[in-house]
Parts: C-alpha cells; sequence; structure tokens
C-alpha cells in the first residue's frame, strides 16, 4: 500500500529568525550607523560578558572597557569594507578572538550599519590550526599569520628587537573584474597576483647561483592576503632605508599594473600601497596595522597607482576624517545635503538650455561647506554611492516642481556628476535609474556627467554601463574631456552625446597653444558627433573666441554662478521670457 507524503511545507514560526541566529555556535552582533547595538545573540552575549537588558542602544566600547581595536574594525566595515579573520586585540590570556565584520546594506546597497561575526581559538593552537587561517585560494598566509609575523619581528624575548618593513597592497575596484568576468576569473586574477607578489618579495635580494622556483618568499618574509583583494607583506632581516622602501613599494605596483591574460581576456588593475617602517611608536602588532591603514587611506586619497610611506601626521589626518565621515553619514540621514544647480547656455543666442547640478553640504553650525573639502572623503569612504542616488531622486523632484511651475520646457536637461566609484559599481546606479523610468519621469531629461578617466578605466565594463543607460534614454557626457587625451580615439566606441571641455582649457583660450588645443578638441568632438560645452568660461573673450568656433554651450562665472533649486527656477524663466540674456 502506497503511502502518501503530505508536502505541505512547514511554516516557521514567527520568531524563527530569532531563534535561528540565536542557535547559531559563533558570536553575532548586529549594529546600526552609530555603530550601536541592534542586537546580539547568546554566543556573543557570553563572550563579552554582556546582558541583552542593557545592550540595545549601547555602543560596545562603552560596555567592554577592554574593545580594543573592535571600534576601529567596525569603522572599515561602516565604509563599505569586509573585514574577514582579523585578531581582536583584547584577547585573554588562555584564548584568542578573531572577528570578521562585513556591511549591513538596504535593498537599494545603502549602508545601514555592521554585523560582526567572532570565535576563539586557543592560544596553544597547533600548527594544522593555524594553517585554517592561511588563505585556501592563493595559498598564501592569511591574516592571522600576518600579525603573528609582525608581531615576531617586532619583538623578541619581550625586547624591542629592530626595525621592520611593513607593507599593504590595495587593488582597485577588483568587485568589478568578478561583475564583469565571474568569480572564476576573479579568482585567477588573484592568484596571478598572489604569484607575482610572492616572486617580487623573493627577487628583492640577490638571484641564487643556480636557476630555481620557490613557491615561498625567502625565509623571514611574509606575504599574506588580508582580505578579498587587500595583501601584506613583512620584510624579514633589517628595514630597508626609506629610499629602498620605496623603490620596492613601486615595485609592488608595477606588479599589479602589468596587463593579466586569463583567457582571451587581458586585463589592467592599479592599486594603492601604504607601508611603514616601524619604530619606537609601534609597541605592537595593531600599532602597525593602524598606521598602515592610515598610510593606504592616504595614497587612495591621491589616485590610483600610488605609494606612500607612514608618518605620524598621516594617523591625525585619518582620525579627522573618519570624524568627518561621521558627519557625513549624518548629514545624509538628517537632510544637511542640498543641491545647487549652475546654469548652461547655449552660445549662438544667450538661451538657457540646461543646467549642471552640483552637490552642497549645509552644515547645521558652519553653513555651506567648500565641496573640496568633503568630496574626496565622500568618494574614498563609498558612502558617495548612497548619496549619488540621493542626488539623483533629489535632482528629478526639483526638476518636477520646474516643470509644475513654469512648464515642461523651462529646460532641456540636467546634467548629474557620477563618480568613477558609483560608475565602477553601477549596480544602485541604474537601479535607481530604473526605479525614477517606472515613476513616469523622462530620463531623457537627465544626463550623466562621468569622467574621461573612469571611462577609460575598464573598457568592457564602461561600454556594458554606458549600453545600460543608453537602453534607459539616459544621455552621456564626458567631463573633463582632454585631460586624457592618450586615449581620446577609444571614444568612439562608446555612446556619448556631450563632450565638456575642461576649465583648464578655456582658461588658457587666449593664447596660441591654448587655443589651438580647445580647437582640435572641438573638432575631435565633432567627428563622434557630440555636443560640446565649455566650462569655466569667466570672460568675454573666452566667450567670443569659443563662439567663434563655433562650440556649442558653455558655463561660467561670466554667466551665472550655481544657486539653489527655488531661485534658479525663477532665474531661468526670467531669460525665457527676454529671450535669452547670456549674450
Amino acid at each position: 500500500m502506497a503511502t502518501s507524503l503530505n508536502t505541505e511545507a512547514e511554516t516557521p514560526p514567527a520568531d524563527w529568525v530569532e531563534r535561528f541566529v540565536s542557535d547559531i555556535p559563533s558570536a553575532v552582533a548586529l549594529f546600526d550607523r552609530e555603530l550601536r547595538y541592534i542586537a546580539a545573540n547568546a554566543s556573543w552575549l557570553n563572550a563579552f560578558g554582556l546582558t541583552s537588558r542593557v545592550l540595545v542602544g549601547q555602543r560596545h566600547q562603552e560596555l567592554d572597557p577592554r574593545a580594543g581595536n573592535f571600534v576601529e574594525l567596525q569603522r572599515r566595515a561602516l565604509g563599505g569594507e569586509i573585514v574577514e579573520h582579523c585578531e581582536l586585540s583584547e584577547g585573554t590570556n588562555a584564548r584568542h578572538r578573531v572577528v570578521s565584520a562585513r556591511p549591513r546594506r538596504s535593498l537599494e546597497g545603502e549602508i545601514l550599519g555592521v554585523v560582526a561575526m567572532m570565535h576563539e581559538i586557543p592560544v596553544e593552537a597547533t600548527e594544522k590550526t593555524l594553517r585554517e587561517f592561511e588563505d585556501g585560494l592563493t595559498g598564501l598566509a592569511g591574516r592571522h599569520r600576518f600579525m603573528a609575523a609582525v608581531e615576531s619581528a617586532l619583538t623578541a624575548t619581550g625586547a624591542p628587537r629592530r626595525r621592520t618593513a611593513v607593507f599593504l597592497v590595495d587593488i582597485d575596484n577588483f568587485k568589478g573584474v568578478n561583475d564583469l568576468y565571474g568569480t572564476r576569473t576573479g579568482d585567477r586574477v588573484l592568484t596571478t597576483i598572489a604569484n607575482r607578489l610572492v616572486a617580487g618579495t623573493r627577487s628583492r635580494r640577490p638571484a641564487p647561483s643556480r636557476p630555481a622556483a620557490p613557491s615561498k618568499p625567502v625565509e623571514g618574509d611574509t606575504v599574506a592576503r588580508l582580505g578579498a583583494d587587500e595583501f601584506g607583506i613583512v620584510l624579514g632581516g633589517a628595514a630597508p632605508n626609506s629610499k629602498d622602501a620605496a623603490s620596492f613599494a613601486r615595485r609592488l605596483l608595477q606588479l599589479i599594473a602589468d596587463p593579466i591574460v586569463v583567457g582571451d581576456q587581458r586585463i589592467r588593475l592599479t592599486a594603492n600601497v601604504g607601508y611603514v617602517i616601524t619604530s619606537a611608536a609601534h609597541a605592537s602588532e595593531d600599532d602597525v596595522l593602524r598606521d598602515l591603514d592610515a598610510a593606504v587611506q592616504e595614497s587612495k586619497a591621491r589616485g590610483p597607482n600610488n605609494a606612500t610611506a607612514w608618518e605620524p601626521s598621516l594617523t591625525t589626518a585619518v582620525g579627522q576624517r573618519l570624524a568627518l565621515l561621521d558627519q557625513m553619514r549624518r548629514a545624509l540621514d538628517e537632510g544637511e545635503f542640498v543641491m545647487h544647480y549652475q546654469p548652461i547656455f547655449r552660445l549662438s543666442d544667450g538661451h538657457i538650455v540646461g543646467a549642471e547640478a552640483l552637490l552642497r553640504w549645509n552644515h547645521p553650525s558652519d553653513g555651506l561647506v567648500a565641496p573640496a573639502a568633503f568630496l574626496p572623503v565622500l568618494e574614498e569612504s563609498g558612502l558617495i554611492v548612497p548619496v549619488g542616488g540621493w542626488i539623483m531622486r533629489e535632482v528629478v523632484r526639483q526638476m518636477r516642481i520646474w516643470q509644475m511651475l513654469y512648464g515642461r520646457d523651462i529646460i532641456d536637461w540636467v546634467s548629474i556628476n557620477v563618480s568613477a566609484r558609483q560608475f565602477n559599481d553601477p549596480d544602485l546606479l541604474l537601479s535607481t535609474l530604473r526605479d525614477l523610468d517606472e515613476g513616469g519621469f523622462p530620463l531623457n531629461k537627465l544626463k550623466l556627467e562621468i569622467t574621461e578617466s573612469a571611462v577609460m578605466r575598464d573598457p568592457e565594463m564602461t561600454r556594458s554601463v554606458l549600453n545600460q543607460l543608453q537602453e534607459l534614454g539616459i544621455r552621456v557626457a564626458v567631463d573633463d574631456f582632454g585631460t586624457g587625451y592618450s586615449a581620446l580615439g577609444a571614444l568612439r566606441h562608446y555612446p556619448v552625446d556631450t563632450i565638456k571641455i575642461d576649465r583648464g582649457f578655456t582658461s588658457r583660450i587666449k593664447t596660441d597653444d591654448g587655443k589651438e588645443l580647445v580647437l582640435a578638441l572641438m573638432r575631435i568632438a565633432r567627428v563622434y558627433g557630440a555636443d560640446v560645452v565649455a566650462e569655466g568660461i569667466e570672460t568675454t573673450p573666452q566667450r567670443e573666441i569659443l563662439q567663434a568656433a563655433n562650440c556649442g554651450f558653455g558655463q561660467g562665472y561670466l554667466f551665472a554662478k550655481p544657486m539653489d533649486g527655488s531661485f534658479f527656477g525663477a532665474y531661468a524663466l526670467t531669460h525665457l521670457v527676454q529671450g535669452g540674456a547670456g549674450r
């Protein structure tokens, strides 16, 4: 007799998520944007001696005076980094505590806080246990062994021993490789990078008398994979002098920059390197890691493919940047960011045809903060991604108000600047635009300004993203056109609507060389069938030269400074009624 089966799915209890998390053997905790506790499971509470009754709304360091480097790990995760297998500096004599932390994101990609996991291992761990902290993909040491190597280099039988050189290599935009080519290709890229770093570290010493192909670096050196796209190197022996350390750091950059061939793909990457030559200021491995992070952050702030040596002022600067970043997260939550709009004129008749949307920060006590003071921190921290989504929605909201008050044809378009980080990690950007499209807003009223360097960084990904934008009806402008002119010919392969001539060229247009360069850039733009907007027009002679050269559009202080949305609407209406007053 056949047995009937009940195929109806069992309905989980209402508190199944809470019960599931509580049953996980690893310690788990959730934190909000202010790094205050939201929840933690029993394993976490027991590990730190906390109680759920006083937990929610408190910061970890307020409850545990031995917080050590945990706060720094939280901040790294809040900045968008995935931190894996990092040992807490407050571990007891009997056990090591190893933490992983990652950003907790909304469905739209906005960082809402941090999720942290922790487990403990005995100090007397065997070699087999330590191998569990090696990187399974590349075969390199993991973070645990890296930190142990730093500690070993700093001390011997408890006494300071010698100076040590430690390097941190951070790969730029590696997520884009996985997104474009797939994780299998990404893994092969990482393996290639690991092999190059080992070979490059080994070859800094005199070559052996007979050729060899060792798979490990020189004895005493440690090459480690510290995260998804981050590598660390501890050099054995006495630390090199500052000149040799700088030379070695530049060599590491070149090892990353050389093309990586995977199948039919030829992949180019850049990186940033920070390095420390330890001193009396580095009493522990945590001091070294803190200063390495400071050096890498400074290197990123200078742009891709830089190497920076740590100096004490950098650690202070990083602390200031973290404080500024906390203020900007609050600014996003509290509505302190505002948009200003600079008119774009048709040079032939002086009519306003568009505007460039510019982000401003209306600080509650300091007033309007200069963009140069906060935009670089937004970019390097990754906060520009959620802020960029807000900018899109805010510009559309403002345009709908203009259309309602002054008519749909008050201006033809608004240009929105898209950062390199947004463009190279475009999921949220495209998702936001699709939402606006579904909401009925005509996306051909938007024009995205993307810098030439961002467009040229990864041609395959650029082509994919620009094609998706074109399908949505979005127009694209290449900003700072001419600053990367060695690659201008490649632009013909992309659907580009507008080319913006950088203000640096406009300012030199009265010189013979400057004028010839601007005219050459305009000829290139016409070959592509693109409109031309000249930025930074500040004098009548500049405007007259551009008009004579049939430059289509211009913007600059000669015509108008950026203004808030309500003033811009009235300003544009006045010019429409007067028939163009920008001549």
